[in-house]
């Protein structure tokens, strides 16, 4: 069987109502807890999945190797998995490969499952080297697809019910400080396993309910820049959108996150006209320079990453047309986002909760206070 189809043209196009479920929790202390309550979350939101994939991110996982990348791919057959480990030989030194450990029956069909702990050769800047390699894996390697590529993080996703991905990969049994989920619903892309989310890159994750309709727009904005959309789901921009504006744009690191959630979901320019004319420059500014990154369409998406430190973001539309819930333990120690409440009061019963307003980021960063989300985004910015 194939897992890793990359053709546009042998792909149906199944076409349903939206819905998806998305979650996320993050011990602010890097407290490791097992991936029990990320499961639960997941559970309590059955309605809004298929069965046609779903998804695990977690952070923390690999700390006697937290120097290397960890490629973790998923591989149609033995020499998909040949090829992979030849062209990593060529452009990394492979530290240490294992295979990912699998319950077996679970799924009645699955692919490899492998990661690779490797060191770049050459390069100026590692992180590129490393995006080019997933890039070229992705797009040039049949049978093959990298799941994700960053530090001391991997993605666990597949073809299946939330639940079931989550005894496939016995993620009850692993333990991070950070994770986020996704049950899958899809609306306008087939079910498969490349095509399940967390989206990831680098140490970027993300997950996302909606649909992105600017998706061509995004595309061609990315390409400009080297990525290449290839993995049939619109979520994938959402993942390089947020590492291009972070990353290569050269925003302070401190305000990097907020710029790129600005970016895919800019001010009105009616709002933008209201603001001091401090903020007004900033946000048009940021506006017309990113314009080709604005994600329209109905979406409410978490993304984990931990540059330049471990942070999740929970941001929306502007017209907020998915939902989106945040809120935080009673030791404030615990953050959460998740698509309802119910999937919160779960495994936490906190009544600090609260709903951050359309296209407006709430971001919790390690050691930061959180942005709730209900303020001016360029709140509390020296924009001097």
């Amino acid at each position: 069987m194939t897992f890793i189809n990359k053709s546009f043209a042998t792909l149906p196009v199944m076409r349903e109502r939206a819905a998806c479920g998305i979650a996320g929790l993050f011990n602010l202390d890097r407290k490791m807890v097992s991936g029990e309550n990320i499961v639960a979350m997941m559970a309590a939101m059955e309605e809004r999945e298929n069965g046609l994939g779903a998804g695990y991110a977690a952070y923390g996982l690999f700390p006697k190797l937290k120097e290397y990348y960890c490629m973790q791919l998923i591989m149609d057959n033995p020499e998909a998995k040949s090829a992979v480990e030849e062209f990593l030989k060529g452009y990394t030194e492979i530290v240490r490969d294992e295979e990912v450990c699998v319950k077996k029956g679970v799924l009645k069909e699955y692919p490899i499952v492998w990661r690779f702990f490797v060191s770049p050769k050459g390069g100026e800047d590692p992180n590129d080297t490393m995006k080019e390699i997933i890039m070229y894996i992705n797009c040039e390697i049949k049978g093959a697809f990298c799941l994700s590529g960053g530090k001391d993080m991997a993605v666990f996703k597949g073809n299946g019910w939330a639940t079931e991905i989550a005894d496939f990969y016995q993620i009850k049994d692993i333990k991070a400080y950070m994770w986020s989920a996704h049950s899958r619903f899809p609306t306008n892309t087939p079910g498969w396993w490349g095509g399940a989310h967390p989206f990831s890159l680098l140490g970027h994750a993300v997950v996302h309910n909606g649909e992105i309709t600017s998706y061509g727009t995004n595309v061609s904005y990315l390409k400009e820049f080297g990525y290449e959309c290839k993995l049939l789901t619109d979520t994938e921009v959402l993942a390089y959108i947020f590492d291009y504006i972070t990353r290569k744009c050269g925003y302070p690191p401190k305000i990097a996150h907020r710029i790129a959630a600005l970016a895919m979901a800019p001010p009105y320019w009616k709002d933008i006209d209201r603001m001091s004319a401090e903020k007004k420059k900033w946000a048009g500014n940021i506006r017309i320079t990113h314009r080709k990154a604005m994600a329209n369409g109905p979406f409410s998406i978490i993304i984990t990453t931990d540059a330049p430190k471990p942070t999740m973001i929970g941001h929306s539309d502007r017209k907020k047309l998915r939902p989106m819930i945040a809120a935080l333990s009673e030791d404030t120690e615990t953050f959460y986002l998740a698509s309802e409440l119910n999937v919160i009061h779960t495994i936490d019963k906190t009544q600090n909760f609260w709903q951050p307003d359309p296209g407006k980021p709430v971001i919790a960063s390690l050691g930061e206070p959180v942005i709730t989300g209900t303020k001016d985004p360029l709140e509390g910015i020296n924009l001097g």
